[in-house]
């Protein structure tokens, strides 16, 4: 059988994709995620009844109930709706310390425990999107202290929120802003180095109204997401997941050999290197340090952080990502 090869100008064609949404308790996140296409819910949570639009549900009481199910299960529906990824790990730790090898003398689980869990967790969504289902993950915020600021990323347990930040095409933080008509939920697409978020398909950041007023917001950006990938040739997509990873790489990055070594493996002449330069400047930032132009590298000062327009780029390009900054 002949190789069907997609060139590099090429549209590499997406049919589902995966959906991260994480916020606070009570922002309407299962009710948001009701108005993607023909869902169903899968309860970890127990808190579908909150919904005011709720749609088909099954409350799920431990990890064995989903483990095994087959595409006949869910062949009535386009979306599957997982709330919250973070009650599904607890229920696949409850499942793995069954095994007295995946937990410690104190019922802990152990760190061959921890391996096993991120790889059962992406393996069970993979197979969701192999059935061709698009899926929604719902998760709450947790925040995390970054010296002087706070990070809001997916309360998920361990590692695992890297993971599915790996897997999944879009990530949002939904959120209440102050807006000139009070208060507003928004969805944040748009990466920040206050939260963890992922926007392949340049959706922004978005306005959540009403689900009766909308009730089918989140379907329509789901779809305008896949719109946006399918017109992209395999060589800008691949571009555009290589600039999300560093995106992710970034906010591990705690000291400034972390930052030296990332941007060191900057090439420039990547399509999307003057983003890439900006989100390690915008890093660098966020965690205090000064970039020393006589050593291209950073430093963490003994004094106060100087402003931005103290700012020296080693090179012209870096000078007007400072600009853009």
């Amino acid at each position: 059988m002949a190789l069907n090869i997609v060139t590099s100008v090429q549209p590499l064609n997406v049919e589902n994709i995966i959906t991260f949404i994480y916020g606070d308790p009570g922002i309407w996140k299962t009710s948001l995620a009701f108005t993607a296409k023909n869902p169903i819910l899968f309860d970890f949570d127990k808190g579908a009844y909150r919904a005011s639009n709720r749609k088909d549900t099954v409350q799920i009481g431990s990890w064995q109930e989903v483990a095994t199910f087959t595409a006949q299960d869910l062949v009535n529906y386009d979306t599957i709706i997982i709330d919250t990824a973070g009650r599904a790990l607890d229920m696949i730790i409850d499942s793995l310390k069954t095994d007295s090898r995946n937990k410690t003398r104190s019922g802990q689980l152990s760190m061959q425990g921890y391996g096993k869990l991120g790889g059962i967790f992406t393996d069970w969504l993979k197979m969701l999107r192999g059935m061709g289902k698009d899926i929604v993950l719902l998760a709450h915020a947790s925040e995390d202290k970054d010296g002087d600021n706070v990070i809001k990323r997916p309360d998920m347990v361990g590692g695992s929120k890297k993971e599915a930040y790996k897997i999944a095409d879009m990530m949002a933080y939904m959120t209440t802003q102050q807006s000139q008509n009070g208060d507003i939920k928004v969805l944040n697409f748009m990466p920040s180095s206050t939260y963890l978020a992922k926007d392949s398909g340049q959706i922004g950041n978005v306005q959540i109204v009403p689900m009766k007023d909308s009730p089918n917001q989140l379907a329509n950006i789901i779809q305008a997401t896949k719109d946006h990938i399918n017109s992209l040739s395999a060589e800008a997509a691949k571009a555009q997941k290589e600039l999300d990873d560093l995106r992710n790489d970034l906010l591990d990055a705690e000291s400034a050999s972390d930052l030296d070594e990332l941007k060191a493996d900057l090439n420039k002449a990547h399509p999307l290197y003057k983003e890439m330069a900006l989100s390690v400047m915008s890093r660098s930032k966020a965690l205090g340090f000064i970039y020393d132009k006589p050593s291209d590298s950073f430093i963490e000062p003994e004094t106060e952080v100087v402003e931005d327009d103290e700012f020296e780029p080693a090179n012209e390009q870096e000078a007007e990502v400072a600009n853009v900054e």
